[in-house]
């Protein structure tokens, strides 16, 4: 009897751990992951997302990486064929669906990426490293990977494209999105993750991989260059400063000579002389004209108020009656809340799917400050003024036209000084989406 209690107590007590370790291992991967992907080669950082959609026990997915050189974004979309095993996820590319690159990608290369699926803070996240396949031409290209799965579908970059591509049916996890109640209040906006950031993170994640050799050579190299730097200000600065004070004493000393004094006494015998030209100061009278020269200069003063009058022209776009027609019959989303600090915010628009002619409105304040702008992969930039604005602003984006895939999607990134943030919008004939800013306070 003892025995058997005893034996029941060890199974409510060993229950619970089994439990949890078997919900880590079995937790549901299916959804929205973004993060970044790092080059080892080029050590730059890519915005990376992966969706990942289950069906019949079988996973599977697609995968998006955009960036932006010299102010036009580029993209490509990607099938990827993705396998679990434990906390083991590996996911393989089989198709390069969509893409905008300046060079054809080379064809038989792809990328196969080995991620840890792990819990932190309640937060789900995928990492591990990366690398494509040798062939023929090209050499094996390694890097790492971080993602983390989102509730907010949104503010993704691959799931308008696979709308337009009449490929998002295929994602089960959307089916829930219109499962979801609507909130009241609006997320606020926070700025972008830095290079600098990300490769922290990665240097942090590969740390256990790098071998003792190589430590010992990157910090000789580290030191080298500082023994340089100290080296040549410190002779530089005693050779320049020491020939400047002997000079200013040479000419001191010429110049105290009391030959001068002599010809000061000469000069004093033609006094009497300078007593005739004293009637001949009474002609200098007529500089009064000088005086009247000197009156005509002044009217110019009227000139500056006429410079100032053209500065209140605050509209830099032309008035256009047919933009925005239908703004009072359309619904108004705020979709993001962004606080800013700047006395001016760059705004930069973007088309967020595929460019398919795509045309918006922008509308400050109830003020068409952007008629009827066409958004494609290269920028389209706009600089505001918070001081004329005020502490509250309101962006609406207007969709003036749908374009040949609907709906009309798009991409803002706002500079808030060195603060850069990224807001996805979409909008169609019924409503348009809105982000406030406000201003913070110190």
């Amino acid at each position: 009897m003892q025995y058997r209690n005893s034996l029941k107590f060890l199974i409510v007590l060993f229950l619970p751990l089994s439990l949890t370790a078997q919900t880590a291992e079995e937790k549901d991967i299916t959804g929205l992951w973004k993060g970044f992907m790092y080059n080892d080669t080029t050590q730059q950082n890519f915005r990376y997302e992966i969706a990942i959609s289950e069906e019949k026990g079988k996973l599977y997915g697609y995968s998006h990486t955009y960036f932006i050189l010299e102010d036009k974004q580029y993209h490509g979309v990607k099938k990827l064929k993705i396998k679990r095993n434990g906390n083991e996820v590996t996911t393989e590319e089989t198709a390069l669906i969509v893409h905008n690159y300046p060079i054809e990608p080379a064809k038989g290369v792809h990328q196969k990426n080995t991620l840890v699926f792990e819990i932190k803070d309640t937060v789900m996240i995928l990492s591990g490293m990366y690398t494509t396949n040798r062939t023929r031409n090209f050499h094996p290209v390694t890097g790492y990977i971080h993602v983390e799965r989102k509730k907010d579908y949104s503010q993704s970059a691959l799931i308008p494209h696979l709308k337009e591509l009449n490929l998002a049916k295929n994602l089960t996890f959307l089916k829930e999105e219109n499962n979801i109640p609507a909130q009241e209040t609006i997320a606020v906006a926070r700025p972008v993750i830095t290079a600098e950031e990300e490769k922290l993170i990665v240097f942090a994640a590969k740390k256990q991989e790098i071998q003792n050799k190589i430590q010992p050579v990157k910090t000789a190299v580290v030191t080298t260059p500082a023994i340089v730097k100290i080296e040549t200000p410190k002779p530089a600065d005693p050779i320049i400063g020491k020939p400047v004070p002997p000079q200013p004493t040479d000419p001191g000393v010429v110049k105290t000579t009391p030959i001068k004094p002599a010809p000061t006494a000469t000069i004093k015998i033609p006094p009497p002389v300078i007593k005739k030209p004293e009637a001949v100061v009474v002609k200098p009278a007529p500089a009064k004209p000088t005086e009247t020269i000197i009156a005509k200069t002044d009217p110019p003063k009227v000139v500056t108020p006429a410079v100032v009058k053209p500065a209140p022209v605050k509209i830099t776009a032309p008035a256009d009656p047919t933009a925005a027609t239908d703004m009072g019959k359309r619904k108004i989303e705020n979709i993001q809340a962004l606080y800013f600090k700047s006395d001016s915010l760059q705004l930069t628009l973007y088309d967020n799917g595929e460019v398919d002619g795509d045309t918006v409105s922008v509308i400050m304040n109830g003020v068409v400050i952007m008629p009827r702008v066409g958004l494609s992969t290269n920028a389209i930039k706009k600089t505001i003024y918070t001081q004329e604005a005020g502490d509250s602003i309101q962006l609406v984006m207007y969709a003036e036209s749908l374009g040949s895939l609907p709906p009309n999607t798009g991409l803002l990134i706002v500079y808030d000084g060195k603060d850069r943030y990224e807001i996805r919008f979409s909008g169609d004939m019924q409503k348009s989406s809105a982000i406030v800013f406000k201003r913070r306070q110190q």
